[in-house]
């Protein structure tokens, strides 16, 4: 490639870490998932994800290892150490990655079941999750016996992978059927028909998928506000029964709406995360197999995006509960106050209606006192202000620390108190 020895370094040892960031987010979703597996193995998405991230933490360790297990003494290499034995192993695992490509094209395909179509997790789990897992596993370690047993994996500069050897060997497909290569002839061919062509098959199917998923939420979206705004016909009835069943399915409407959003929005961002992980490396293989070379700006994303993809994938996948606890956190810190308000308003008006209750009863009070006295008059006062206590209590049963109202001005002394009158 031409690299200078500082280049070569650079490059070596960019994987070693952005390796080490892919195995703890793949690693991370595992354990979240197995934590509560009893729930998440039971639905086909935490299933799905599951076994692409053990594909991944493999092609993790791979890939982090960097030149380590290229064979000791290849030329343009920093730190080889490895023999042909070593650089096959890590070569298989790398190739065995493309399942995750392919899970993630299933992955997209489990959101058009469920947006689309309307599938629920039982649906999906009986009729096209087996198959999903069969063409990925099946695909991802055949194609990597398959190098294997045709000698395809050798030293590619940045790792083992699929290449000929020695490097810049004629390919009999370039050579009129003859080639010098001691192994992996026609290597060029391989890259393309194993890996970058169902690389960039399930990109691109991916984005379809992606396109006819949010087509079909914008017509959710159209439908759910035309039934909202629909005008009532007077012939319409009335009854109380109906307008409970329509609110009830226009309630019904709007969350399964509000899932589909949410479905759509993960998926798209599972699939962004996937076209960052690949763009970079694609266009540095375009490149090699136009012109011969790459840039080192162009090998150095390479070498930090491809070994990347399972922490990407990890944060993806705790967005959402890290939006969800953001916004309770939120709600949690105005929900003190909103209590306050409304049991403040809600007592004033309770107040209210015992001040005018109070407000007819002099008369009454006035006749017994004549008749009977200040002690009985005072019996009934305090009877009937326990009363209203009594049912203050029942209704609301929640001491809180709220400001005395004075009823007849309505200021606020910032005392706390219970309710009482």
């Amino acid at each position: 490639m031409g690299w200078t020895a500082e280049q070569s370094k650079i490059l070596s040892i960019i994987p070693h870490f952005t390796g080490a960031f892919s195995f703890i987010g793949s690693s991370s979703i595992i354990i979240m998932i197995l934590r509560d597996r009893r729930k998440k193995l039971s639905k086909p998405y935490y299933r799905l994800l599951f076994a692409m991230c053990v594909f991944d933490i493999f092609a993790s360790v791979a890939l982090g290892l960097s030149t380590w297990p290229i064979p000791e003494g290849s030329p343009g290499v920093y730190d080889p150490k490895g023999t042909v034995g070593t650089c096959s192993a890590q070569a298989f695992f790398i190739q065995a990655n493309i399942a995750s490509p392919v899970y993630n094209f299933m992955l997209s395909v489990y959101f058009l079941l469920r947006v689309k179509y309307g599938m629920n997790e039982n649906q999906i789990g009986r009729r096209a999750e087996p198959i999903m897992h069969v063409i990925t596993v099946i695909f991802g370690l055949g194609t990597s016996f398959l190098c294997l047993g045709l000698s395809l994996f050798n030293d590619s500069t940045l790792w083992c992978w699929v290449n000929a050897s020695p490097k810049g060997c004629d390919q009999s497909y370039a050579n009129n059927g003859e080639t010098d290569c001691e192994r992996g002839d026609n290597a060029e061919i391989y890259r393309w028909a194993i890996f970058f062509g169902p690389l960039w098959a399930c990109i691109i199917g991916c984005m379809v998928i992606m396109i006819i998923i949010f087509m079909s939420v914008r017509k959710q979206e159209n439908k759910l506000k035309k039934y909202q705004f629909k005008p009532r016909r007077e012939s319409e009835s009335s009854n109380a029964g109906d307008e409970e069943f329509e609110r009830k399915k226009k309630e019904e409407e709007r969350r399964r709406h509000a899932q589909s959003r949410q479905v759509a929005w993960q998926g798209l961002r599972f699939v962004g995360v996937f076209y960052l992980t690949w763009a970079f490396a694609t266009v540095n293989r375009l490149l090699q197999l136009v012109n011969g070379g790459s840039y080192f700006w162009l090998m150095c994303l390479h070498t930090i995006f491809v070994p990347m993809q399972g922490f990407f994938n990890f944060l993806v996948y705790i967005y959402p509960r890290f939006k969800a606890r953001k916004r309770a956190g939120v709600r949690s810190h105005h929900v003190g106050a909103t209590i306050r308000r409304i049991s403040i308003t809600s007592q004033i008006r309770r107040w209210n209606s015992v001040e005018e209750t109070n407000v007819e009863s002099p008369p009454v009070l006035a006749e017994k006192s004549n008749d009977g006295g200040d002690e009985e008059n005072g019996a009934a006062v305090a009877g009937e202000g326990s009363k209203v206590e009594d049912t203050w209590e029942e209704n609301e049963a929640v001491t809180l620390p709220v400001k005395s109202v004075s009823l007849m001005k309505g200021s606020f002394d910032g005392e706390t108190t219970h309710m009482s009158t």
